[in-house]
């Protein structure tokens, strides 16, 4: 019988496939982009310079299976595994940042206001550059995909600055769900008019439970809004609170627990008022 070890790629349709990972195993790059200590790409590299040790014996390859639950890894000689400490923190992320550990182009990313966790943190789902507020960052992957997996329908609520003022049909539109120009269909959300300024534009708050690329600003796009400011104010019942743009802090157990529990969030309900601009 074969070893696990000894699994090679094979050739299928033309393309080099792998063999299902047996039972209770990962990859050797997986398990540590899930221990917490890295990316996978990272981890590749890591693996490729002789920093990864499996049983107290270096290993090479990044696709080598393991259990994650009884093998014994080591980066630079120091075990990691499961019990690696857990870290989520709320950070909140200016405008004109991008959420990439690094930018080919120069550009600023959040990982500058970063440098002393510490730690290797991936965030939860993305902002884009325009866009400010909460984002959390973690090395708990299963706390990501719990937030992120639009089946757990965990509310992200947004305040977002739009031209003009709506009027109840473009809301209605936006509550029921929308067809985009490219046929992205959007859930329904919530949606509701926080307040309009002296220079004619409005604040909407938008409640949604899925994430899909430039959401909200393509939502308001389609009804006749241009988003001009976009702020994400809350994810589930996490709020951004008084923290400082640029700032982040350690979430509390408590917190954590109110994200992995599907907090729930209604409109308007401890957010700030949005109106004169």
């Amino acid at each position: 019988m074969r070893r696990p070890d000894d699994v090679r790629p094979r050739r299928r349709s033309g393309r080099l496939s792998r063999a299902p990972a047996p039972a209770g195993r990962i990859s050797l790059a997986r398990a540590l982009s899930k221990f917490g200590v890295c990316s996978r790409k990272e981890a590749v590299r890591w693996i490729a310079a002789g920093r990864v040790g499996v049983a107290g014996v270096v290993e090479l390859s990044p696709d080598r299976w393991i259990d994650p639950r009884r093998d014994r890894v080591t980066v630079d000689g120091r075990a990691v595994g499961d019990e690696t400490e857990r870290i989520v923190l709320a950070f909140h992320k200016p405008a004109g940042f991008l959420t990439t550990r690094v930018d080919p182009g120069g550009r600023p990313t959040i990982y500058a206001a970063l440098r002393d966790v510490g730690r290797w943190v991936f965030p939860v789902g993305r902002l884009d550059r325009d866009t400010s507020g909460l984002l959390i960052l973690t090395n708990d992957h299963r706390l990501g995909h719990r937030l992120t997996d639009p089946e757990h329908e965990v509310p992200k609520t947004y305040h977002a600055r739009v031209s003009g003022v709506p009027e109840e049909s473009a809301l209605r539109a936006l509550r029921a769900g929308l067809v985009l120009p490219d046929g992205t269909e959007t859930r329904s959300a919530r949606v509701g008019l926080l307040g309009t300024g002296r220079d004619g534009a409005s604040w909407l708050e938008i409640v949604l439970t899925e994430g899909k690329n430039r959401q909200v600003r393509r939502m308001c796009a389609a009804v006749g809004h241009d988003v001009l400011e976009l702020v994400r104010v809350r994810i589930g019942g996490l709020g951004l609170g008084d923290l400082a743009p640029g700032a982040w802090r350690r979430l509390t157990a408590e917190e954590i627990t109110q994200l992995e529990t599907r907090s729930q969030t209604g409109i308007g309900v401890s957010l700030p008022q949005r109106g004169e601009g």
